[in-house]
């Protein structure tokens, strides 16, 4: 057993030597390109192992991203959780040297891979109810349950997630966050079976985004058991958006309710990203 732990360290030692040789071989034939026919058939020999080495190493960080997530509660959002993670999967832990950004890089890992799980769980549950003939699901209790799973994912996690929500509002991390949150909301209309275009297209997503925050933020606070006044404020917040999922004339019933700040700020936001919904 200590042989393979032995090779395996090896081999990952291997392939972080091997990244950075290819990196700077890369940028030496991209320097002399033009001087000979020899000099672009390496390149592009060296294009293809790049690109192989490349999808080694992006699994080599998934990998690393999802151990580190252990190590959150001990190390919180940090280098040290992902030189743990990098450890947990046999590499040196100078292997956090992969992820410049540091614990950013762990918190938008944790956020997408959690996006992902809920819209994969949303799908299951309205395949089940179209097996049962139902045509799609009751717009507001769906809702309401899809907040409180995703809300959920982050209970491990939920010590350190005020400093989650500090790093994700830092300016050069805002497009990410952004992106992350719009995508959250979009897959929860999107599976309630709203196919909308128009400008209630957006004000669904901007009041779901301002319920699912507000909540975020309260649970951080919550000491009840099983945070059941998390849910309580979360049954609130959407009362106070009446009428979910119907048309612009009922929206305009609740739009008092968040602010317009928050709803431009988001329609802005989402044009600069290019980001109208991806399931059209």
């Amino acid at each position: 057993m200590a042989c393979v732990r032995c090779f395996r360290k090896l081999d990952s030692y291997s392939r972080i030597a091997r990244t950075s040789i290819l990196i700077l071989s890369s940028r030496h034939v991209r320097h002399n390109h033009g001087q000979g026919e020899t000099t672009n058939q390496q390149y592009n020999g060296d294009s293809s192992k790049s690109d192989q080495y490349e999808e080694e190493d992006h699994q080599m960080k998934q990998r690393i991203l999802e151990a580190a997530l252990a190590f959150v509660p001990q190390h919180g959002w940090s280098k040290n959780a992902l030189a743990a993670g990098a450890e947990m999967e046999g590499l040196p832990p100078v292997a956090h040297g992969m992820f410049p950004r540091g614990g950013v890089e762990l918190v938008h890992y944790l956020y997408m891979r959690s996006n992902q799980q809920l819209a994969n769980t949303l799908a299951a549950e309205v395949k089940e109810l179209h097996t049962q003939g139902a045509e799609k699901p009751q717009t507001r209790p769906f809702i309401a349950r899809a907040v409180q799973i995703r809300l959920r994912m982050l209970i491990p996690y939920m010590e350190h997630w005020p400093q989650a929500l500090a790093i994700q509002a830092l300016p050069q991390n805002a497009k990410e966050s952004w992106s992350n949150l719009a995508t959250l909301t979009d897959d929860i209309w999107y599976h309630v079976g709203d196919r909308s275009t128009d400008f209630n297209w957006y004000t669904k997503r901007a009041s779901l985004a301002a319920v699912y925050k507000a909540t975020e933020i309260f649970m951080i606070q919550d000491r009840s058991e099983d945070y059941t006044d998390t849910w309580t404020f979360l049954d609130r917040r959407l009362n106070n958006v009446a009428a979910f999922g119907k048309t612009v004339k009922n929206m305009e019933q609740f739009s008092s309710a968040m602010s317009a700040g928050l709803l431009g700020m988001y329609i802005v936001g989402r044009n600069i990203l290019g980001m109208n919904s991806r399931h059209r």
